[in-house]
Parts: C-alpha cells; sequence; structure tokens
C-alpha cells in the first residue's frame, strides 16, 4: 500500500512540476497583455485615418487592450512605414498600410521592401480617388482643365497627400496620356491638399474622398474619379476610363506589421479588427465618404499586395526609363 502511495505522490509531484515548467511558456503566449500601437502615415481627420480609428476603438475592446493610433505623417506613407519595419514583429506594433507607401519604394529609394518586409494582417478597404477643383473654377469638365493645362504648360497647379501616392501616379499617367505639363504639390495629407484647394493655393486636388463634403456642399466640383466604375453617389461624374483615359488607379487600405509576426498574433489582430468591421457604424461611416466596403484576409492580402507591386513595377519602371519619374 504504501509503494503505491509512493507511486502516485511521485507521479503528481511529476504533473505539477510539469505543469510550473509549462505554465510560464504559455502565459508568455497570452495575447495582449498590453498596449498595441498602430502607427498611420497620414494626418488624422482624414479619410485615410477615420476608419482606423474607428476600428482601432472596436478591437481594444474585443482584445481587452487599448489600440492606440499614433499618426506620422511624411514620405507619402514612407516615413511610417520605415519605422514600422524595425519594429518587434511581436504583434503589438502595427501599422496602416496604403498604395501610396507600396508605389513610392518603387518610385524613389527607401529602407524597405514594400512586400518582403511587412506582415500582411487585414484590409478593410479600398479607396476612392478622384479630381477636383474649385466650384467657382472655369473648369466645368476634366475635358476643360486638360485643353487649358496643355495650352498653358506649368500653370496648372494640383495638391495630393505626398509624393509617390495613387493619386500623384494617377495624375502623372493622365498628364502623359493627355500630353499636359502640369505642377505638383505634396502635402502631408489628404485634409491638408483638400485645404490648399479650398484656400486657392493650387488649381486643383487629386486626392482621396476627404473632398465628399465640399462636393457635396457645393464648394468643390468633381471632374473625374479614379476608380473601374462611377461611385453610386455621382452618377454623373466619369471615370478616366469614360473621359477616354485608360487608367484605374490601384487601391490597397489595410493594416500590416513587422514581417515575422507568429501566425497566432496575426489571428487574434485580425479577427479583432474584422470584429469591428462587422458594425453598423463601420459600414456608415465607409458610406459617409464613398469607401467601398472590402476585406482580405491575411493570406489574400499578402497576394494583392505582391499584385499591386509587380503590376506597378512595369508601369513605374517604364515612366522612370522614359525620364518621366525621378527615382
Amino acid at each position: 500500500m504504501m509503494k503505491k502511495f509512493l507511486i502516485v505522490g511521485f507521479l503528481v509531484v511529476g504533473f505539477l512540476g510539469g505543469w510550473a515548467m509549462i505554465n510560464p511558456l504559455w502565459a508568455q503566449e497570452k495575447f495582449p497583455t498590453k498596449p498595441i500601437t498602430l502607427i498611420h502615415g497620414f494626418a488624422a481627420g482624414g479619410t485615410s485615418d477615420l476608419p482606423i480609428r474607428y476600428l482601432a476603438d472596436r478591437a481594444s475592446k474585443k482584445l481587452g487592450q487599448p489600440m492606440v493610433e499614433i499618426n506620422k505623417e511624411g514620405g507619402g506613407g514612407a516615413v511610417a512605414i520605415s519605422e514600422l519595419k524595425n519594429l518587434a514583429p511581436d504583434g503589438y506594433n502595427i501599422g496602416s498600410y496604403s498604395t501610396g507607401p507600396l508605389l513610392g519604394a518603387l518610385m524613389k529609394k527607401v529602407p524597405y521592401h514594400p512586400v518582403k518586409d511587412l506582415e500582411p494582417i487585414i484590409q478593410y478597404a479600398f479607396a476612392i480617388y478622384g479630381l477636383v477643383v474649385q466650384a467657382e473654377s472655369p473648369f466645368k469638365k476634366l475635358e476643360d482643365l486638360i485643353v487649358f493645362a496643355r495650352a498653358n504648360p506649368g500653370k496648372v497647379t494640383y495638391s495630393t497627400s505626398g509624393p509617390g501616392t495613387p493619386q500623384h501616379l494617377t495624375m502623372i499617367r493622365l498628364g502623359e496620356a493627355a500630353k499636359v505639363d502640369w505642377v505638383h504639390i505634396p502635402t502631408g495629407g489628404g485634409v491638408p491638399a483638400v485645404t490648399m484647394l479650398l484656400g486657392g493655393h493650387v488649381t486643383a486636388c487629386s486626392q482621396s474622398t476627404e473632398w465628399k463634403p465640399y462636393v457635396d456642399s457645393g464648394r468643390l466640383r468633381l471632374l473625374a474619379v479614379y476608380s473601374d466604375k462611377r461611385l453610386e453617389a455621382y452618377p454623373d461624374v466619369p471615370t478616366l476610363v469614360d473621359a477616354g483615359y485608360n487608367i484605374v488607379s490601384p487601391s490597397l487600405r489595410c493594416i500590416v506589421g513587422p514581417r515575422g509576426i507568429p501566425k497566432n498574433r496575426v489571428k487574434i489582430l485580425h479577427d479583432a479588427l474584422y470584429a469591428g468591421m462587422q458594425t453598423t457604424g463601420y459600414r456608415e461611416l465607409l458610406k459617409k465618404f464613398d469607401i467601398p466596403y472590402f476585406h482580405l484576409g491575411p493570406g489574400d492580402l499578402g497576394k494583392n499586395m505582391e499584385e499591386i507591386y509587380e503590376t506597378s513595377s512595369k508601369i513605374i519602371g517604364r515612366l522612370i526609363q522614359e525620364g518621366k519619374i525621378k527615382k
């Protein structure tokens, strides 16, 4: 009998000792246990900022830890991605990612690879871009602006959120197709870009839907959109394809992290952010700015990033070779 007690005792002690060794590892795997930083590469208050801020707030509630957005403007989003790439790949450092810093990496030297250095987490929307002028502008249609720009090289100026962004690249391609020479005025975000136009400092603004409230109120006029189909809110406004230019702007709005985040943590982050996407408030926010709802998980997002990178590389490579973009 005593021998049986000894055997059982050793088994219990062995089990508890093994659990004591496993338990610290289990505790380390619990995620998250502290606040998560979400870096956003553009100014606060714009259409690229507000959906992220909303999702971060909802994800915080699901995760039980705050997800804190920090705005790091500059370089069309490249400054934020340059910083994010070098942070620990532990899931506590993530950031917004858009087509701007991806394209920018093809147009200038940056300290990151726009696909290989980043861990895809979730795509939460895609952007709509358009070209706007002041309501009192003499340019009633896109062709009016193009005819004037063609007759007055260098006199038409346009603002964007930064160099290397989709709206900048689209204007380069449009200028090439229309045989016009206009001047790019980059800013630190969509709101400053629109503000420049409202103040009369530029002729036009090529930007995502930060212009929508001013178009709706009658202060700005929308000449064209860069999507593959017309916007439901503005059925009379042509796409660039409708206007005779075979140009559609690529679009990517997502959240990524430094490459190497453990897959289980990627899933936890994705699921928390995706839960926010399912709310009525998120759908209403997107509708307010005519941002189409769109979702991709980590795997499909990674493929989307690679496809945009490969397709854009060919276009930008040609423009650089022809001297239309300086690298």
